[in-house]
């Protein structure tokens, strides 16, 4: 299996999926710890995460990038109706006020994308005790 880690450095994300086996390419301008980098299941790409494309459809993305819920809900649903990826984990960081509707506008927003590409999918979302200025959403293509 592959995945891409948009916004990977340090490598937290990256270290979940090395664990199990599984080549990542990793995505930040930033440095990734050397314990992973010396792993040999990690591709380190200097690059902007919003520009980045896969060279083919990757089975996990994952994005923890620190920016606005819309432009990472755009993006997730790039990918997902692109075929680049057919499974999404991503965290929306919330502003402090509205916090309810930005999840729900950013859902529907991912929703109306999907729908016009045609493509089927089921999605989580969980608000964790530990992350209470974001949401962490799951979408799996069908």
């Amino acid at each position: 299996m592959t995945a891409v880690d948009l916004g990977a450095a340090p490598g937290g994300w990256t270290y979940q999926f090395v664990k199990k086996g599984i080549h990542v390419i990793a995505i930040d301008n930033g440095p990734m710890q050397k314990e992973l980098m010396s792993t040999g299941l990690v591709q380190h790409e200097k690059a902007d995460g919003f520009k980045f494309e896969p060279p083919y459809t990757v089975d996990w993305l994952v994005c923890d990038m620190v920016e606005r819920p819309m432009k990472v809900a755009e993006l997730m649903a790039k990918w997902l109706a692109n075929g680049w990826t057919r499974r999404a984990i991503f965290n929306l960081k919330l502003p402090m006020k509205k916090r309810y509707q930005e999840v729900s506008l950013c859902l529907q927003t991912i929703e109306a994308m999907l729908k016009k590409a045609g493509v089927g999918y089921h999605y989580q979302v969980k608000h964790l005790y530990h992350d209470r200025e974001e949401v962490t959403v799951c979408i799996m293509v069908r």
